[in-house]
């Protein structure tokens, strides 16, 4: 039971983390994050091409937790 626990918010975390990858790219946190950056950095991740494979990684992250977290309640369902 403890792990199942463990498991579950784990996967939560999974989909927490790919909304926020997804969606902060391309919001004014992400500008503000960057500006302590150094001049290179900051220049490289403000690309849209950057901020478009963040994105992607995020909606990958983010379909990988909803599928297992939806796997995982049909587990808990059937148990």
């Amino acid at each position: 039971m403890k792990r199942s626990w463990v498991q579950f918010l784990y996967l939560l975390y999974c989909v927490e983390a790919g909304i926020y990858l997804l969606l902060v790219p391309w919001s004014v946190l992400w500008t503000r994050m960057l500006l302590g950056w150094t001049a290179g950095a900051r220049d490289l991740l403000m690309t849209g091409s950057a901020r478009g494979a963040i994105s992607a990684f995020g909606g990958l992250v983010l379909t990988a937790g909803l599928v297992d977290l939806v796997r995982f309640c049909r587990a808990m369902r059937a148990a």
